[in-house]
């Protein structure tokens, strides 16, 4: 087995104290890797963007451990895990070229460096021949595609999707959770999908499922 890029135990995180405190995410221990191709299903409010959160690095836990062993330094900055958020909207006055460059814009990166990777990050959303339109032509599926090409153009080594086909027909988001096992496929990234809509059969290795904060694995 590939050194895991993720590991956890016993994880937890609480928002708030004492008796407005509410566990988001508790006793989570499990394994990411660069092979992995895992889904986590789940309703709305059980845990499933917290625990990609604390995953990426982005909240610290309240109690177990987490640690990103193939990572330095560590936790992992957003070069090196994508992220693709419910809520990460387009710039609406930028091109799709321009809304996937941005992020390595804004992280320092200039020229012929910016260039192939937004040329590579389109490719592997299927985005190529629509650089150069405007978020207002897009369709709601092209939108996603455009958000997944942006956490993929650093080439991430990680990538975690929040609902990324969220508010698409059952087609178009079988396609775009297709593109996201074969994105991670070309990067050689981990991949974990949390989705509260049914994962389609035969995509992903692992199915999981977040109840009430715990992560049930064994499914």
């Amino acid at each position: 087995m590939t050194e895991p890029l993720v590991r956890t135990n016993e994880l937890a995180h609480t928002y708030g104290t004492g008796v407005t405190a509410v566990v988001a995410v508790h006793g989570v221990s499990c394994v990411i890797g660069a092979r992995t191709r895992a889904v986590v299903t789940g309703r709305a409010g059980t845990g499933k963007t917290t625990l990609l959160h604390l995953l990426a690095g982005m909240k610290k836990p309240t109690a177990g451990t987490i640690d990103w062993p193939a990572f330095a330094p560590s936790p992992p900055g957003p070069d090196l895990v994508g992220l693709v958020l419910q809520d990460g909207g387009l710039l609406r006055d930028l091109d799709v070229r321009l809304n996937v460059a941005l992020p390595l814009v804004l992280a320092g990166r200039t020229g012929t460096a910016v260039r192939d990777a937004v040329d590579h990050a389109l490719d592997l959303a299927g985005l190529t021949g629509l650089a150069k339109k405007a978020p207002r032509d897009l369709t709601g599926e092209q939108i996603r595609l455009a958000m997944l090409a942006r956490a993929l153009a650093p080439a991430p080594r990680l990538i975690l999707a929040d609902d990324p086909a969220g508010w698409l027909d059952r087609p178009a988001a079988e396609r775009l959770m297709g593109r996201l096992v074969q994105a991670a496929d070309r990067l050689a990234a981990g991949l974990l999908v949390a989705t509260t809509e049914p994962a389609p059969d035969g995509l992903f290795d692992d199915r999981w499922a977040m109840v009430d904060g715990k992560l049930v694995q064994d499914l």
